[in-house]
């Protein structure tokens, strides 16, 4: 409770006088919308670097802290991941009915594998990142090891990248490997 009280002072003091919205106190907190946790999600799903490190330098440029929105983004895979399991109530997954139904549909998009893959790699990264002055730099090579399992050798890479050549050979594709060797 005394946080929410110094976050709230936090706040008012920023924007005093003004409507206090949803947005500034996001704004505020550093934090992000829930929307650009299902956008960049859809981003990594159809392995499109380019536009997630564009939008890391949009989040820079907004002033939001990496760190932050790794562990945010972190916690949204944990809510896609109790998604899928078909047992997560409203209480476990701590969002708006309408944040639960696109969580929904995007937990849908990806398997659980994935979810869990990509949970373990930004958990990686976030440790990393704590004691780091290169934030940008890990996060974008984080980024890039999420679209391109190839380029890491262990078990659930190698699962991931099985479900990516069942799908369609999406993943051989952006792996960067010929057919021929």
């Amino acid at each position: 409770l005394r946080d929410s009280i110094s976050l709230f002072d936090q706040c008012v003091a920023f924007y005093y006088g003004e409507k206090l919205t949803f947005e500034r106190v996001l704004d505020v907190l550093g934090a992000v919308d829930n929307e650009v946790y299902s956008q960049f999600l859809r981003l990594l799903h159809g392995k499109n670097v380019g536009q997630c490190l564009r939008q890391v330098e949009d989040l820079i440029l907004q002033g939001r802290d990496l760190g932050q929105f790794v562990s945010d983004f972190v916690w949204y895979l944990r809510s896609l991941l109790l998604a899928q399991t078909g047992d997560a109530n409203g209480d476990l997954l701590d969002m708006s009915g309408e944040d639960q139904a696109r969580l929904r549909e995007d937990a849908a998009m990806i398997s659980e594998e994935t979810a869990m893959r990509w949970i373990r790699v930004l958990s990686e990264t976030m440790n990393q990142m704590r004691y780091s002055t290169a934030k940008r730099v890990l996060l974008e090579i984080t980024l890039i090891k999420l679209t391109r399992p190839a380029m890491e050798d262990n078990m659930d890479s190698v699962m991931q990248r099985l479900e990516d050549l069942e799908r369609g050979g999406v993943g051989a594709a952006a792996s960067g490997h010929d057919e021929d060797t």
